[in-house]
């Protein structure tokens, strides 16, 4: 009988722990890949944003619609720098190296990490990462 208090206290414990730190984690996912914040006045008329991105001796492209935001799904992204190139309708090209990183959808501790960077595209319609 002595020992009935002592293992309800153990297992109250027990499973106090192990509620405390639980996470309920949503059914959501991310895609790797890159986006854009385009200004309203940048991205009015805007038809089509193109991206080449170039690692490890490859090159890959994408394409996606104008817009304030626009993201361009890339599969195989890695998180090392990446030659990018950047056009918009007007074909001028606008080069720089993006780093992706890995990013969760509801925190690190569900899983589910994808490469992912943010571009940021200024009024003068200059092309930067944003972390």
């Amino acid at each position: 009988m002595r020992r009935l208090p002592v293992f309800v206290l153990l297992f109250a414990t027990l499973t106090a722990c192990g509620q405390s730190g639980d996470k309920a984690c949503p059914a959501i996912a991310l895609s790797p890949g890159i986006s854009l914040d385009i200004p309203r006045e940048v991205a009015a008329g805007l038809e089509r944003v193109s991206l080449e991105l170039c690692w490890a001796g490859d090159c890959v492209t994408g394409s996606a619609p104008g817009g304030e935001q626009v993201f361009v799904p890339i599969q195989g992204l890695p998180t090392t720098p990446i030659k990018t190139t950047v056009t918009f309708d007007d074909r001028k090209p606008h080069f720089l190296v993006v780093t992706p990183a890995i990013a969760y959808p509801a925190g690190e501790e569900c899983g589910g990490g994808v490469p992912v960077a943010k571009l940021v595209v200024t009024p003068g319609g200059d092309v930067r990462q944003e972390p």
